[in-house]
C-alpha cells in the first residue's frame, strides 16, 4: 500500500519536473520571462476595466455570425439524421421500428431546440432593446 503510494508521488513529482523544464525551455527559447507574462497579465486586466462599453449593436454584430453558422451545421446535421432514419424505419422490422420512433422524439426536441433558440435569441435581444431604449 505504502509502496504505490510512493510511486504515485514520484510520477508525479517526474511529471511537474517536466512540465516546469519544459516551460523554462520554450520561455528561454522565443524570448520571454516571467516579467514579460505579468506585464502582459497587468495589460489585458488594465484593458478589461477601461470605460468602454459594448454596445447591443457590436454585441448583435459579433454574435449573429457564429449563430447563423451554428444553425446551418445543426440544419446539416439533422438532416442527415433524419435521412439515416427514414431509410432504417423503411427497412427495419416491427421491434426496430418500435425502437426508431422512441428516437424520433429525440430528434424533434432537437429540432425544436436549434429553431427555437433562434428565436429565443431575437426575443431576448428585442427585450433588451425595449429595455435599454
Amino acid at each position: 500500500m505504502k509502496f504505490t503510494k510512493v510511486r504515485k508521488i514520484t510520477k508525479i513529482s517526474i511529471v511537474l519536473i517536466l512540465i516546469f523544464t519544459l516551460l523554462g525551455a520554450y520561455s528561454n527559447a522565443f524570448g520571454f520571462s516571467l516579467d514579460d507574462i505579468f506585464s502582459a497579465g497587468k495589460g489585458f486586466i488594465d484593458k478589461g476595466s477601461s470605460d468602454a462599453k459594448i454596445t447591443t449593436d457590436d454585441a448583435i454584430n459579433a454574435f449573429v455570425p457564429v449563430g447563423i453558422t451554428l444553425v446551418g451545421i445543426a440544419t446539416i446535421v439533422l438532416i442527415v439524421v433524419g435521412l439515416i432514419m427514414g431509410v432504417k424505419y423503411m427497412m427495419s422490422g416491427a421491434n426496430e421500428k418500435a425502437q426508431l420512433k422512441q428516437k424520433l422524439i429525440y430528434f424533434i426536441i432537437s429540432v425544436v431546440l436549434v429553431y427555437g433558440a433562434t428565436g429565443i435569441f431575437a426575443l431576448v435581444i428585442q427585450i433588451f432593446n425595449d429595455i435599454l431604449d
